[in-house]
């Protein structure tokens, strides 16, 4: 994936933050089994949902070029690693649930585009508060290969109230004060 040449600090981090074996910030399977090689770009995501697991990873990563190259054309021309960077600089990701994932009908007008679409939550703090990003993102695909285009926000997003007992909303089956809290706080 292209690197921007403005900020490169802030704009990258290296893959090697994470070891290849260690369980990919998206899912439960191995990093270099799941998102590692589409962020190197050795492999394409072959479904929406394998590119918005991929996406939360370099989130989770700060590989903020792979979220900008993986962008629609047309909303990519209007973006820099730099914003994308800076828009998370003060969040700590702590998990994705997809929720939801199909392929849509293709219409005549589409000239042989498919859709997808992934509807997901996401949970992350910022400033020591939990959140939830819920959202239904449309996927494009370009040229044979999938690419975000955009997405709608949907009911439940905003501060998350989790008491310590609680199942942690990363959906790791521990009590939220035995997994994620710590990060927040």
């Amino acid at each position: 994936m292209p690197t921007s040449t403005t900020e490169p600090a802030l704009a990258k981090r290296a893959c090697a933050v994470i070891a290849p074996t260690t369980a990919c910030p998206a899912c439960a399977t191995a990093y270099q089994q799941c998102c590692l090689p589409l962020h190197q770009g050795t492999a394409i995501a072959s479904t929406p949902q394998a590119l918005m697991r991929s996406r939360y990873s370099a989130y989770v990563l700060g590989l903020y070029d792979y979220i900008v190259a993986t962008y629609a054309s047309a909303e990519r021309a209007n973006l820099t690693v730099y914003d994308i960077a800076n828009s998370a600089a003060q969040t700590t990701w702590i998990g994705l649930r997809v929720l939801d994932t199909k392929i849509l009908p293709q219409s005549t007008n589409d000239a042989g585009q498919f859709y997808g679409e992934v509807e997901f939550k996401v949970f992350y703090s910022e400033a020591k508060c939990l959140y939830c990003l819920h959202e239904r993102s449309t996927f494009v695909q370009e040229d044979g290969q999938w690419f975000y285009r955009d997405g709608v926000m949907l009911a439940g997003n905003g501060a998350v109230k989790s008491k310590r007992n609680d199942p942690c909303c990363c959906g790791s089956s521990k009590k939220f004060k035995q997994c994620c809290l710590p990060k927040i706080q």
